[in-house]
């Protein structure tokens, strides 16, 4: 049976039964409370609030809503008043899907980085530099996560917070939506015009200028690029290159004539931000595309173990995973003049392995050309601790990994 009570009549709020079914509750001509769910949290002011999870929280689901993103004042008083509640709230603009609730403790991790990134922002800088800034940032602070890709028991865990912008950026939990949010969110409170694209199976961001010039970016695929100091590809380039790795069509934007912003003129932005004073002022694409030429050791284990400790010393800024270190080495062998060094070479990282957090080892499969043995080395982005690993370890991962695929 529902329980209605009119806060504008009523002087005492009725006792819980046992039996106590939804509740409604009204307060000041309008409903508060709709069977049992507080929603539009930052519609109440803080007043309002404080009354509600001090005089009405028994009668509340745990789990309010929100419109949009709540404000940081909503969240303080939630984390004062109610800590144990979670926060349903859309991760885009209005119109998109709800996601998973969060804590108001999870939203402070996430809002304590996001602030770090603002206040980096500089009041003398143009509409393109604080756009291209937080694009850096974006792809600084957040990396992709091979587990929501792989079918281990903590998948649905890491594809849940991946899900939602806050907690992706503390746990370093990201998929393409959890990139695209992240920028677009940014913007938003950047007060930049910017809108999340979607495809089927992929999100991207759409920039809008001051004067109404729309740009096409994928902070996705640039985010390892912007660790390593490599040039971006995915930023203010033609429809025609764009098109070429997405669906213009699928996301409603295939008609839309877009503008471009040349290398010249991004490396400008890229040193007007401070972001290439990380790099010496240059971008590495000359240095890493080198790194695995002429590499020192007279067998190709000995060159693999040379090879892993350039990796190893390379700048980087952000926060690398393992996923961002195949990609890098990938690319770097992919750019190597020693052919023979480069194709007996296979990188990958424990994508199948039962981990809850990151970042998983890289693991280097080495062709010795010798009786068709192979060798394995293992990298770990975090404590840039590299190791061999021998044939029957290698065996006893392999087995695990496939136990756990199935």
């Amino acid at each position: 049976m529902k329980l209605v009570i009119d806060l504008d009549k009523e002087t005492e709020l009725p006792k819980l039964t046992a039996l106590q079914g939804l509740v409604d509750i009204k307060k000041n001509g309008k409903w508060i409370v709709k069977n049992s769910v507080l929603e539009d949290i930052d519609t109440f002011s803080e007043e309002e609030l404080a009354f509600i999870f001090t005089k009405l929280k028994p009668y509340l689901s745990p789990i309010v809503t929100s419109v949009y993103i709540p404000s940081i004042k909503t969240m303080e008083v939630m984390k004062k008043l109610a800590p144990e509640f979670m926060v349903r709230f859309k991760t885009e603009k209005p119109g998109a899907n709800k996601i998973m609730p969060i804590s108001p403790e999870a939203f402070f991790e996430g809002e304590t980085i996001f602030q770090s990134i603002l206040e980096g922002m500089q009041s003398t800088w143009t509409e393109q530099q604080q756009y291209r800034y937080l694009y850096q940032q974006t792809g600084i602070w957040l990396s992709y996560d091979l587990n929501v890709l792989s079918h281990t028991p903590n998948a649905r865990v890491h594809e849940e917070y991946a899900r939602n912008l806050f907690t992706s950026i503390a746990k370093n939990w990201g998929i393409c939506t959890s990139f695209a949010a992240m920028y677009d969110y940014l913007c938003y409170r950047s007060g930049l015009e910017s809108a999340v694209l979607s495809e089927e199976e992929h999100d991207y961001v759409m920039l809008t200028d001051a004067e109404d010039k729309d740009y096409l970016t994928d902070p996705t695929q640039d985010a390892t690029k912007l660790k390593f100091g490599l040039k971006t590809e995915s930023y203010a380039v033609s429809k025609e290159k764009f098109t070429a790795s997405h669906h213009l069509q699928e996301a409603g934007v295939e008609d839309y004539d877009f503008a471009t912003i040349g290398e010249d003129a991004l490396e400008a932005l890229d040193k007007a931000t401070g972001y290439l004073d990380n790099f010496g002022g240059a971008y590495t694409n000359e240095t890493l595309s080198k790194l695995a030429d002429a590499l020192e050791g007279n067998t190709i284990e000995e060159k693999v173990v040379t090879f892993m400790e350039k990796v190893k010393a390379l700048k980087t800024v952000g926060r690398p995973t393992d996923s961002d270190y195949v990609s890098i080495m990938k690319w770097i062998l992919e750019k190597s003049t020693d052919r023979n060094f480069a194709e007996n070479l296979e990188i990958d990282s424990v994508a199948y392995e039962d981990t809850k957090e990151l970042p998983r080892k890289v693991i280097v499969k080495v062709n010795t050309g010798v009786d068709a043995t192979k060798k394995y080395y293992t990298f770990e982005p975090r404590t840039k601790n590299i190791s061999e690993m021998n044939e029957k370890e290698w065996k006893e991962l392999s087995e695990g990994i496939e136990s756990i695929a199935k």
